[in-house]
C-alpha cells in the first residue's frame, strides 16, 4: 500500500501501471493480481486505508444524548483534522483530477472515503433514534450526509481554488457547531 500510495502522489493514478508498482515495491505482478482485481482495487485499499486514520475501530455507544454528542464530535473533529492534512488534502484533488477522465476512480474513492464516513455517522444516528434519543424518523444516511455538508462546508474547494492553505483552521469550533446544529434538528432536546 505503501509504494502504491507514494506512486498515485508522484505521479497520479492514470499513470502508475502495475509494472512500475510492482518494480516500486519489488514483488511480481502476479503477486499484486493475488492480492487485487486491478488498479481500481488497489486504490479502493489505499484509500481505505487513509480512512482508517480517523475512522473508529468499534462503534461508539449512543444510547443518551450526551453519548451521541461525544461521539459525533470525536469522529468529527478526527476526519476534520484528517483533512486538514496536506497530503490528504493533495491525494483529494489528485483523485478530482483523474476521476474527470475515469468517472470509476471517482466513484470507487467516494465510496470508500466519503460513503464509509457516511455510512459511520449514519450507524451513529440509526442507534440513537433505536434509543429514542433522535425524535424524528428521518432517514440515518440524509441525517449523516447533513453533518457531513455542515462540516466540510466550502473549506476543500476554497484550498482547492488556492483562496487558503488550510480548510478547517478552527476544528473544534467548527466541529461543535455543526453536531450543535446537526442535533438541535434532530434531538429530543439538544
Amino acid at each position: 500500500m505503501t509504494s502504491a500510495r507514494r506512486l498515485f502522489f508522484e505521479h497520479g493514478f492514470e499513470k502508475v501501471s502495475t509494472d512500475l508498482l510492482a518494480r516500486e515495491a519489488a514483488v511480481s505482478k502476479a503477486t499484486i493480481y493475488r492480492h487485487f482485481k486491478n488498479m481500481d482495487d488497489i486504490l479502493r485499499c489505499v484509500t481505505e486505508t487513509e480512512a482508517l486514520k480517523f475512522r473508529e475501530t468499534t462503534p461508539p455507544q449512543t444510547t443518551t444524548l450526551q453519548e451521541l454528542r461525544r461521539a459525533l464530535v470525536q469522529y468529527s473533529t478526527k476526519l476534520l483534522t484528517f483533512l486538514n492534512h496536506s497530503d490528504t488534502m493533495e491525494f483529494t484533488r489528485l483523485i478530482h483530477e483523474e476521476a474527470r477522465g475515469n468517472p470509476d476512480i471517482g466513484k470507487t474513492f467516494f465510496d470508500a472515503a466519503y460513503g464509509r464516513t457516511q455510512l459511520d455517522f449514519a450507524k451513529m444516528f440509526q442507534a440513537a433514534q433505536a434509543h429514542g434519543v433522535l425524535c424524528d424518523t428521518t432517514d440515518p444516511m440524509v441525517m449523516a450526509e447533513d453533518l457531513i455538508g455542515l462540516l466540510e462546508g466550502l473549506g476543500i474547494v476554497r484550498v482547492q481554488l488556492g483562496v487558503v492553505k488550510t480548510p478547517y483552521p478552527d476544528v473544534d469550533q467548527r466541529t461543535e457547531r455543526a453536531v450543535t446544529t446537526i442535533l438541535r434538528m434532530h434531538a429530543k432536546t439538544a
